[in-house]
């Protein structure tokens, strides 16, 4: 273990973070992307000696924290994996199931669990407990301490000696014991989660940090329950094969069918490629009875329990009265729909971020990151008047590398020119061969950002104009594209990366030797603003109302600011890295951004 030598800029502000932290007071923390912002949060916990939550966007970002703590400090860590990650037994969960049910209700492992060491790689460590508890659990079958009942399903018989146990309940009571507890947003974020998680609402024995907190705007927005026909349809069909009219013959039978085909109707919309504002109408509202759903629901929870856990199915009522109930009472969102390539979706948005925070007010709280919303949004949109807002770079320059910004004109990614092949595609041949030209001089692996997946595949799209000379150097991103592959590949060639803003790639993608990035230059392809669409609209007005004050700029603006220097920080991973940024569109010649990419 090397010893942990703080930088500049660490030192610098360590006491009066400190000083704050120990008055519950909250901290937005702007550091360059490489700069050192997981080693100096695990400094703090170090120094401080309190307890911690450090709370990230995805699992991916767990391996960051573990090596970080291991090269550093070797502190008491725990990592918070979810039940679906841990889960030894597939057969309880049910295909894309959105209902509140507890999945763990009657399951012979809920109560069985041991001390978990958190004493290797994360991910490693989850499949490690998995492969134990489901070889275990085939020991017990063989042993006769866990056999079926009647209608299926394992109980344990003898409980003395067997050795299953539920991976999910082992490392939920063993992380409540460390003083460092890693988990993603939604554990802190999501209330019902955080509450059956916790069994309290008071955090004030913790520090809680919040990384990459640029993101907690998206992510409070996608709360919401979702709706999509094919449920409609699946909860008709449900309720025609359990509860046949011929057998129910009953008004709420009667009802229940009626409220469901009208909602179909409801549902036939014309497709749309951004977020629209949707209402039902007043008809389909004064018919609506979903406490008559919920008893169907309820109905069809009593048969389905009677079945083995493997032969159970999806309660579509349930998803229906789940939603159907948010809608009618969920405060400061609304109803927005728009079409995918699974049709339409409706989904319920929320315009208020503050209210999800608030369970934060009493609690000593540092939001960081490499681009944070100014700090206007913050107490404007968060609700944290009294913030100690902290920008590393404008205090100790180059901090985190020096970025050297370029706008290039000619070139545009609005949607006018992207829905017409004749100026679409001259347009991106013309990006692909400045692209080339930049590749075939840069020092280093080139990164390229785009604004939205369908500029990188499909029809249309940059792949269609790549040389066959640099092919075999293209790394075009995709869901199941791993950071260590492209890792791997970048140490032994210069690579050219297509990645899109708010991709995992560059929220999260590091190409560092010998702490040196491997990415000298990062390629911004187009302006990514995000649609002016009906919830956009919404939601900045209602915040307006809020404030009393003109949003659009933190809104919309601040937003495509963010994604661009999030985008540009992938270049820069120590304060001796120097990387040219090239901004490709005619928008970045307007002074609101050449005044914010000065270099």
């Amino acid at each position: 273990m090397e010893g942990f030598r703080p930088r500049g800029w660490q030192d610098g502000i360590t006491s009066t973070i400190l000083s704050n932290l120990n008055n519950n007071g909250k901290i937005a923390l702007e550091a360059p992307t490489g700069s050192g912002k997981t080693s100096f949060i695990l400094y703090l916990a170090f120094l401080s000696g309190k307890k911690f939550i450090y709370s990230v966007r995805t699992h991916n970002e767990f391996t960051r924290i573990y090596e970080d703590n291991k090269r550093f400090f070797n502190l008491d860590i725990a990592y918070m994996f979810g039940k679906k990650s841990l889960c030894p037994l597939p057969d309880r969960w049910l295909e894309n199931d959105d209902s509140d049910r507890d999945i763990c209700t009657g399951c012979f492992l809920k109560d069985k669990t041991i001390d978990v060491k958190f004493d290797m790689e994360p991910e490693e460590l989850c499949n490690f407990l998995l492969r134990e508890s489901m070889e275990n659990i085939n020991i017990d079958i063989k042993n006769r301490s866990l056999v079926k009942n009647e209608k299926g399903d394992y109980y344990y018989k003898r409980e003395k000696n067997s050795l299953g146990f539920c991976p999910y309940y082992s490392v939920r009571l063993s992380a409540l014991s460390h003083n460092i507890i890693v988990m993603t947003y939604n554990y802190l974020l999501n209330p019902g989660i955080r509450y059956r998680t916790f069994g309290i609402e008071n955090f004030n024995d913790y520090c809680i940090v919040f990384d990459e907190a640029h993101n907690i705007d998206d992510f409070v927005e996608n709360f919401g329950r979702s709706l999509r026909p094919k449920t409609v349809e699946r909860a008709i069909e449900q309720s025609m094969n359990y509860f046949p009219v011929k057998e129910y013959k009953c008004n709420d039978r009667t009802r229940l069918g009626i409220m469901l085909e009208r909602l179909l109707l409801e549902l036939d919309l014309k497709e749309s490629g951004t977020l629209k504002r949707f209402s039902f109408s007043k008809d389909f509202i004064d018919n609506l009875d979903i406490d008559i759903i919920k008893r169907f629901s309820d109905m069809f929870n009593d048969i389905n329990e009677k079945n083995p856990a493997g032969q159970r199915h999806r309660n579509y009522l349930e998803s229906l009265y789940n939603f159907l109930y948010d809608v009618f009472n969920s405060e400061n969102s609304g109803l927005y729909y728009y079409s995918d390539k699974n049709g339409i979706l409706l989904k319920i948005m929320y315009y208020d971020v503050s209210s999800f925070l608030r369970f934060l007010n009493s609690s000593p709280v540092i939001f960081m990151s490499g681009t944070m919303p100014s700090p206007e949004h913050i107490s404007l949109v968060w609700g944290f008047e009294n913030i100690i807002y902290i920008s590393v770079e404008k205090i100790f320059k180059n901090a985190g590398g020096e970025k050297k910004y370029h706008i290039v004109t000619g070139f545009t990614t609005l949607n006018k020119y992207r829905l017409k092949s004749d100026t679409w595609e001259p347009m991106l041949k013309k990006y692909m061969d400045f692209i080339k030209e930049r590749y075939n001089s840069a020092s280093g692996s080139v990164l390229v950002a785009v604004p939205a997946y369908s500029i990188l595949s499909g029809d249309k799209s940059i792949s269609s104009f790549i040389d066959d000379d640099i092919k075999p150097h293209v790394i075009i991103e995709t869901r199941k594209l791993s950071f260590s592959y492209i890792k791997g590949r970048a140490l032994r060639e210069k690579l050219l990366i297509f990645s899109v803003h708010g991709g995992k790639l560059l929220e999260g993608v590091q190409l560092v030797n010998k702490n040196r990035s491997l990415i000298s230059d990062v390629i911004i392809m187009g302006l990514p603003l995000i649609p002016m669409d009906d919830y956009r609209t919404d939601k900045i007005k209602f915040i307006e109302r809020q404030s009393k004050r003109n949003m659009q700029d933190n809104l919309y603006y601040e937003n495509a600011m963010i994604k661009v220097k999030q985008a540009a920080g992938r270049s820069t991973r120590s304060e001796n890295d120097v990387a040219d940024i090239w901004l490709c569109d005619d928008r970045f010649s307007l002074a609101y951004w050449r005044d914010i990419f000065q270099n």
